[in-house]
């Protein structure tokens, strides 16, 4: 008896919690944080390819860190250059060549008018990771590209 009653209970709780977080709205995109190599570099990058401004930046020599905070419209991007950070490439050596690291993988992008999106990237020379296809979910248009650090950004055709 005492067993049923405690499956009752998770069941009883289990449904609680999902219909609580059902009943949530739904969390919007605004914040990505940037480990960057150059952070002047990236600040330029950003400002002329998606059109970011910087809010504020800090510089703490002592602390070992650079960092900027940008934005356009709802969106935010933190760039942060570190004098401790390194790169993926240099922990990778030693393994196979498509072994990625858990975590941060990509960050993407929702845009109108996606044709003249990718003439402006191909006329500003920013590096394609592939070329555009058709998302087999939305059956909208998408494309990978790639900032001054090779951090995928992924751009969807609204």
């Amino acid at each position: 008896m005492k067993n049923i009653l405690f499956i009752l209970f998770l069941v009883f709780t289990s449904s609680v919690s999902n219909s609580q977080n059902d009943s949530l709205p739904p969390p919007e995109a605004y914040f990505s944080a940037i480990i960057v190599s150059d952070i002047e570099s990236s600040i330029k990058w950003y400002s002329n390819i998606f059109g970011f401004k910087v809010l504020k930046s800090v510089e703490s020599k002592e602390r070992g860190f650079k960092q900027a905070n940008l934005k356009r419209e709802n969106t935010l991007i933190e760039l942060i250059e570190l004098n401790s950070s390194v790169t993926p490439e240099s922990l990778l050596e030693s393994y196979p060549k498509k072994t990625k690291i858990n975590g941060f993988f990509k960050f993407g992008f929702l845009i109108s008018e996606f044709d003249k999106w990718v003439n402006f990237l191909k006329q500003s020379k920013v590096q394609f990771n592939g070329t555009v296809v058709i998302d087999p979910i939305s059956g909208k248009k998408t494309l990978l590209v790639k900032d001054p650090d090779g951090n995928r950004i992924q751009l969807f055709e609204k």
